[in-house]
């Protein structure tokens, strides 16, 4: 198989604030905010990669599970159109059928055909607006059409779609649908047990869920490291409302919508106002109360505690963490390269070694790690899911998080902290 080149984005790990961004939506949706734009150009699959990509979709396009990277967290993805596959999701994961999916789709342009064809003009200037974060790890709700399952959307009237921004996913996509001759959506929660926390490398993946699924499309470690933000679009009475807070904050969405008079007053749904039981149908993902919990038992702690650690308990801060007990200046953190940590084509993706694969192995007698070793809330936020994971196969009976500043990305941090934090 060939070498080929795919227009997709390779670094939109980063705020867009400067430049417009071009958009598939017209001049309009040009109009609505501005961007810096992070994409770099066509990404060269190699014929191994490409092969796996091949075989991704074939699986998928046959109603199969598959582990799909995506610049948040791995997916299970399924085939969004096929009943026997969306079924599959919720019996791998033991996901409760009240808790809504999202479609993952190639491009912006194969988004419409899954919202009602009759949208509201004030919802689809939002939606055209919103949309100039694509590909980038943004969720739009919105009326969805009637051929959309109720399996993906909890039986409820409105669809969650999303462009994720990660080559391989996005090949995938593109080829599903090359080979079907149609856009076909795939669903792809978070590919874990349900409640667990969320896995940001294929190894999570196949830990958690390799029995249960055809394959795992290794595309290195995520960049972003939590969930897609997520904003229902409104109505023409009703504003557009953050339902859950992901890379892209309230401020990034205001401003697209501010320049062209639609935010109205933006709500921001916080973590205590969306706890819901999973009795009762969720607007969206990630709105239980309780979610990306580890086993052992996590506490939050307000900012700046320094009280002290007890004997059983893992601490871990956001801020660098100089030397250890002993007084070694390096104990810690060691840049060290693990098997499987990189992806055979250079440049396809980010494969920055988390914290938690660059801690030594016998750390588990130290009792106080940091998610960033470089003191940023993006690195935390890229760590955060790994550092939970190896922290919770330790010897320690609890694990204190001292909380970040509640400001850009570290909104989305926290909200991910209470809700794995919630007895």
């Amino acid at each position: 198989m060939r070498e080929q080149e795919i227009e997709l984005g390779a670094n939109s790990g980063a705020e867009e604030t400067d430049a417009a961004k071009p958009s598939a939506l017209g001049s309009e949706a040009l109009a609505c905010g501005s961007a810096k734009s992070t994409r770099s150009g066509p990404v060269k699959l190699e014929p191994m990669t490409l092969a796996q990509v091949e075989r991704a979709a074939e699986f998928l396009l046959a109603g199969e599970l598959v582990g799909l990277p995506t610049e948040t967290v791995y997916g299970l993805a399924a085939r969004g159109d096929d009943a026997g596959a969306i079924e599959r999701i919720f019996l791998a994961k033991g996901r409760p059928r009240t808790n809504p999916l999202i479609l993952h789709v190639a491009d912006v342009d194969d988004v419409p055909q899954f919202f009602t064809k009759e949208l509201d003009s004030v919802v689809q200037r939002r939606l055209d607006c919103l949309s100039t974060l694509w590909p980038g790890p943004m969720t739009l709700i919105g009326p969805k059409r009637e051929t959309v399952l109720d399996a993906v959307t909890a039986g409820g009237a409105t669809v969650a779609i999303r462009v994720p921004d990660h080559p391989l996913a996005r090949a995938v996509l593109r080829r599903m649908k090359e080979l079907a001759g149609e856009v076909i959506p795939v669903a792809a929660p978070s590919a874990n047990v349900s409640n667990y926390v969320s896995p940001t490398t294929a190894e999570h993946v196949r830990q958690g869920l390799g029995d249960r699924i055809a394959m795992v499309l290794d595309g290195g470690a995520c960049r972003v490291g939590v969930e897609s933000t997520i904003v229902h679009l409104g109505s023409s009475e009703d504003p557009p409302t953050v339902l859950r807070s992901g890379f892209f904050g309230v401020e990034t969405i205001v401003q697209r919508l501010d320049s062209a008079e639609l935010a109205g007053q933006v709500v921001v749904q916080s973590a205590t106002s969306a706890a819901q039981s999973e009795d009762q149908p969720a607007a969206a993902p990630g709105q239980f109360a309780k979610h990306y919990s580890p086993q052992t038992q996590l506490v939050l702690l307000p900012p700046g505690d320094r009280s002290p650690i007890p004997d059983d308990t893992l601490r871990i801060v956001f801020e660098p963490v100089e030397g250890s007990r002993s007084g070694s200046s390096n104990a810690r953190l060691l840049n060290r390269s693990l098997p499987n940590a990189s992806l055979p084509n250079a440049g396809l993706a980010d494969t920055r070694l988390s914290n938690a694969d660059r801690v030594n192995a016998d750390l588990a007698v130290e009792n106080l790690w940091t998610f960033a070793e470089d003191g940023t809330l993006e690195t935390a936020a890229s760590n955060l899911y790994a550092v939970l994971r190896k922290a919770d196969a330790t010897r320690f009976h609890r694990i204190e998080v001292v909380a970040c500043e509640e400001s850009g990305i570290g909104v989305a941090i926290l909200d991910r902290l209470r809700r794995a934090a919630h007895a």
